[in-house]
């Protein structure tokens, strides 16, 4: 990378006056949020929470400390997102690690959960005790974990293509003590799955970005993103022709569909999946007020 950023590691160097150099420099090559993130790097190469990087503002800060510090400055100067550099996010309020076959949890991606947990307890009001679900396409298992972590008297599959995705979301599972209610399942969608296999919901946030479209995306999402979690084939709706040709043997009777979708998808999504036998289909906006979520049934 060009034009990197150092500290002069001959001065003595404040821990305050460090991230504010940072955040600087951010703020000069036009870094979305410097302050900010130059925060989060500081607090992270420190080893400090919000309020000891506050206390600790004129604490003179070790070479060692600063080096790392430089170095995650210039990797969030090359264009690497901020969780991408600290292989962590925050989603519905719970903390989930990641790793390069994961995709970043977006907030928008929270009302699949919302509507899921929406969902199991109407289904538990109405007398089922015990409720199962299927995640496919699970990358780091947080959709399915935080259903789980906000729900009683439920189990779930979630299954990847990826081996990485699936190593770290049994990680993120046992860290939120929900490894005993999932069970992860390494395959492509259903190809896991057992034949007599069946759900009272399958939900997806599966890749839906055209192909041709992926490298028109910011540098964040398409140089650190896998590739793999984006690309939704020629018309970005290839995994959703995939659920809906095999959803219904895996999905009992009444049982539901929730699917997250790019914007502008829903009308052919929803002639995809009657064209399988589904109804009743409920479209969801996000936080946007942009249509962002599908809810079909099976009937």
């Amino acid at each position: 990378m060009k034009n990197k950023f150092y500290f002069n590691l001959q001065q003595k160097i404040t821990k305050g006056e460090a991230w504010r150099l940072l955040s600087k420099e951010f703020r000069q090559r036009k870094i979305e949020n410097p302050l900010l993130d130059a925060k989060i790097l500081a607090k992270y190469a420190f080893g400090l929470t919000d309020i000891e990087l506050a206390l600790k503002e004129q604490e003179i800060a070790t070479i060692k400390q600063l080096e790392k510090l430089q170095q995650l400055g210039n990797y969030r100067l090359a264009g690497e997102p901020i969780a991408r550099i600290l292989e962590e996010k925050e989603f519905y309020g719970l903390n989930f690690k990641l790793n390069k076959a994961t995709l970043i949890p977006r907030p928008e991606t929270e009302l699949l959960v919302d509507l899921a947990i929406f969902y199991i307890k109407q289904k538990q009001q109405e007398g089922k005790k015990k409720i199962n679900f299927l995640e496919l396409g699970t990358g780091s298992g947080c959709i399915s974990i935080s259903i789980l972590a906000n729900s009683n008297n439920i189990s779930a599959i979630a299954t990847d293509i990826n081996k990485e995705a699936i190593k770290i979301a049994k990680q993120n599972a046992i860290y939120h003590n929900q490894n005993k209610q999932i069970n992860f399942l390494l395959g492509n969608w259903f190809d896991p799955l057992k034949p007599d296999m069946q759900f009272d919901l399958i939900l997806s946030n599966p890749p839906y970005i055209a192909t041709e479209k992926i490298k028109k995306l910011s540098l964040e999402v398409r140089k650190f993103d896998p590739f793999l979690a984006l690309n939704g084939g020629e018309d970005g709706l290839e995994a959703y022709r995939i659920i809906a040709s095999n959803a219904k043997k895996f999905l009992k009777q009444n049982g539901i569909i929730i699917l997250e979708f790019g914007k502008g998808q829903e009308e052919e999504i929803i002639r995809i999946f009657a064209s399988e036998g589904f109804a009743n289909f409920s479209l969801k906006k996000d936080l946007a007020n942009i249509n962002r979520a599908i809810i079909l049934q099976k009937i």
